[in-house]
This record gives structure tokens, sequence and C-alpha cells, in this order.
């Protein structure tokens, strides 16, 4: 007769600390980044590196692979996000994958002409942990390709920046 009681309260503690657990181990973390991008980018790949500070400080990688910039939008169809940080110190990685087709570059400006151009670019992550995991995020930067006519070549991109935010949830 006593087993239901203690049986009853044993499955009561264990939901309450599953819960407790749940909702203490997934924080969410905003990152401020800036950066530029590495040489061997191309019409549908972009490979960024730079700076974060936030709540985690360090630095990132992100590999963005997307349709064709001649789509308006063009469509993110995969790539991966690494910011390298200390956790709990000790050096560790942060990983995440860009979820296909959950975000867009777009253009803002410099649609005609020689002049620099601005994009938007904003996308959902998956995969989010230390070492990777099962958390989410959201990469939301302004990407700027400086360009300057080059009297044998024509109109060339020598340089891009981005600047914006990564938001963490782990």
């Amino acid at each position: 007769m006593i087993k239901r009681p203690v049986v009853s309260i044993a499955l009561a503690l264990a939901a309450t600390l599953v819960t407790a657990v749940s909702a203490f181990a997934s924080s969410t973390y905003m990152e401020w980044i800036n950066g530029g991008e590495l040489s061997n980018a191309t019409t549908t790949e972009g490979q960024f590196v730079g700076e974060a500070t936030g709540s985690y400080n360090g630095g990132w990688y992100i590999d963005v692979k997307h349709q064709d910039l001649s789509h308006h939008p063009a469509y993110i169809t995969g790539g991966s996000f690494r910011l390298k940080t200390v956790v709990n110190n000790w050096p560790s990685a942060i990983k995440g994958a860009f979820v296909p087709y959950g975000g867009t570059v777009s253009q803002l400006s410099g649609f005609s002409g020689c002049t620099n151009q601005r994009y938007s670019v904003h996308g959902a992550l998956n995969g989010v942990g230390i070492g990777g995991g099962s958390g989410t995020g959201s990469f939301n930067v302004t990407l700027t390709h400086y360009r300057a006519n080059v009297w044998w070549v024509g109109c060339v991109v020598y340089a891009a920046s981005v600047s914006g935010t990564v938001s963490l949830t782990f």
C-alpha cells in the first residue's frame, strides 16, 4: 500500500528534475561579429572569418553556400558556422550548420555602375552546441563588397567585410 505514494513521489521528483535540467541546459547567447571574406569566394559560396564579442569572445568562421547571386533573393543552401572561444576556462568550439533554404542573401545596394555592393545575409542555424549539438541559432549580417574599376580588367571586388550578430541557443 505504501508503494503507490512512493512511486508517485519519485515520478513527480523525476519530472521536476527533468524540467529543471532542460530549462537550465538551454540558454541563448548573443554575439556581435565583424570580419572579412576570404579571397576564394564564388557566386555560390562565401567564406568569412572575424572576431566575436558578447557572451563568448573569440574568432569565428562561416562557410555560406547559396544560390547564384543573380537570384533576388539567393537562398542559403547549406554551410557551417564555428566559433572558437573559451567555455568554463577550457578552449572550445561552438559549431552549427546553416539550414538549407532557411535563409537568404539579398542585395541592398550597388545595383549599377562600379559602386560598392551591400547584401543582407540572414540564415537559420541548427546542430548548435559545443562541438555541435541540438541547439539552434540565427545569423544576421550586412556584407559589403568593395569594388573598383581597374582600367585593364573592369569592375572588380577587391575586399569584403561583414558585420552583424549571431544568436545561439544551446
